[in-house]
């Protein structure tokens, strides 16, 4: 998938426009929120595309790991695969650990 199609769909997920829209728990979650907040955008020789530089640079109290694109991109993958492929069989699966 394009970087402009990820973007796409992830945006329009975010405004209600797809079949799932994601929500966050803010208390549980901020270093993903900020993640996903800051997250840039940069032009390459195929389109623009999420902006990994500062990934590069060693961390800091300015640059901490927890707010650079790595949370974020696992966000962009679990939501693309949910929204593409879809699970559409619920199989019950017993959790007392008695069947």
């Amino acid at each position: 998938m394009r970087h402009d199609e990820k973007y796409l769909l992830i945006n329009q997920g975010f405004a209600g426009k797809q079949r799932l829209m994601p929500f966050f728990n803010r208390s549980n979650n901020p270093d993903l929120i900020l993640a996903i907040q800051s997250a840039g955008v940069s032009r390459g020789r195929n389109g623009f595309r999420k902006d990994k530089s500062g990934e590069k640079l060693a961390e800091s109290e300015e640059n901490l790991l927890e707010h650079r694109t790595d949370d974020s991109d696992a966000f962009d993958t679990l939501y693309i695969g949910c929204e593409k492929f879809p699970v559409h069989d619920i199989v019950n699966v017993p959790v007392s650990g008695v069947m």
